[in-house]
């Protein structure tokens, strides 16, 4: 379930988490902004982030659960990362989101802090009936 978005007022950059106008953060220019925003140090992370790993994975012929999804989701992980920690999770079912933090300009809140935390890899079960964020550790 995804909650809409104000129109107005600032956002917190993904990297330094300084504020910086909402129309600017949904521009085109948006990398420009973020180096005058935010300055080379940011901007440099900003730039070297990993790229998302995701790994989509559909299960058929079982009821799954959230705790189900949850450790078929970690094992996923570690296949990736051994050392691989949960930072954020979606359970669309029933409609839940942790940590539940405000939207971001262009994606749920609880995907902005994985990422601006260091999750790179993604699994999707059931086209994203459940979605873990995860940091490789």
């Amino acid at each position: 379930m995804m909650s809409t978005i104000p129109a107005a007022g600032p956002v917190a950059c993904e990297i330094c988490l300084k504020e910086i106008p909402r129309s600017v953060a949904q521009s085109q220019e948006a990398a420009d902004y973020v180096y005058y925003f935010c300055g080379a140090d940011c901007y440099q992370q900003w730039q070297a982030r990993p790229p998302l790993r995701h790994l989509g994975l559909i299960v058929n012929g079982l009821e799954l659960d959230f705790e189900s999804a949850q450790a078929l989701a970690q094992a996923a992980a570690r296949r990736l990362a051994p050392d691989a920690m949960l930072l954020a999770w979606y359970d669309r079912p029933r409609g839940r989101e942790s940590p539940e933090v405000p939207e971001c300009t262009r994606q749920p809140g609880w995907l902005a802090y994985a990422e601006s935390h260091g999750g790179d890899i993604r699994v999707d079960i059931n086209h994203g009936e459940y979605v873990f964020m995860f940091n490789p550790g």
